[in-house]
């Protein structure tokens, strides 16, 4: 993910400051997407730099008193998005989007296994459906889209809930991979002679 393109976006909506992005991402993507404030700090810079991004309020807190925002004393700068910002994000909207390739530990374990590693395999293959079931559980207590849809809801949330089904979508396929996958190893690691004649 482009860290730097959604907080332009998060931007493109409103004005905002780092924690303030970092909630707003958490709010319209859900908990699938790990953002930290750093990166959303790593970012704002990026952009400022760029002439993407722009301060209400400088670091020296030099702001009209109506722009000035405190966390602890400190000054808090508010950002918003450049006419420059508006038009790159908009530019980036309507590129295509690539999939990402999956990188997921297991599947780097798996590759790199060997026969002796099938019983850890087949435990975390548990352990790994037990963490999909657990997420699943989150997404459980969420309306359904098409109940939403019939209540007329402002565009954010019918976004956020694509972003959820997407995401349940993707757990419940990774739930039956990683059944199906343990079921083949159980059956590889009750018989190692029907590997052995393969390798």
């Amino acid at each position: 993910m482009s860290v730097k393109y959604a907080v332009l976006g998060l931007l493109a909506q409103r004005r905002g400051y780092g924690y303030d992005l970092v909630q707003r991402f958490e709010e319209q993507v859900g908990p699938a997407w790990q953002l930290n404030a750093g990166a959303i700090y790593v970012a704002l810079d990026k952009l400022e730099q760029e002439g993407l991004v722009r301060p209400l309020a400088d670091r020296g807190g030099d702001a009209p008193p109506s722009r000035r925002r405190t966390v602890r004393g400190a000054p808090r700068v508010i950002y918003e998005a450049t006419p420059e910002g508006l038009e790159r994000f908009e530019d980036w909207m309507a590129t295509g989007s690539s999939m990402s390739p999956l990188r997921e530990q297991l599947h780097l374990k798996l590759a790199l296994s060997q026969p002796r590693n099938l019983p850890r395999l087949i435990e975390l293959t548990y352990e790994q459906e037990q963490a999909c079931l657990e997420r699943l559980e989150q997404h459980l207590g969420g309306a359904p889209f098409e109940e939403l849809l019939s209540s007329t809801p402002q565009w954010s949330a019918v976004a956020s809930v694509m972003v959820r089904d997407a995401e349940i979508a993707h757990l419940q396929a990774t739930v039956e991979w990683l059944r199906r996958i343990r079921e083949a190893m159980r059956w590889l690691h009750e018989r190692p002679e029907a590997l052995r004649s393969r390798t």
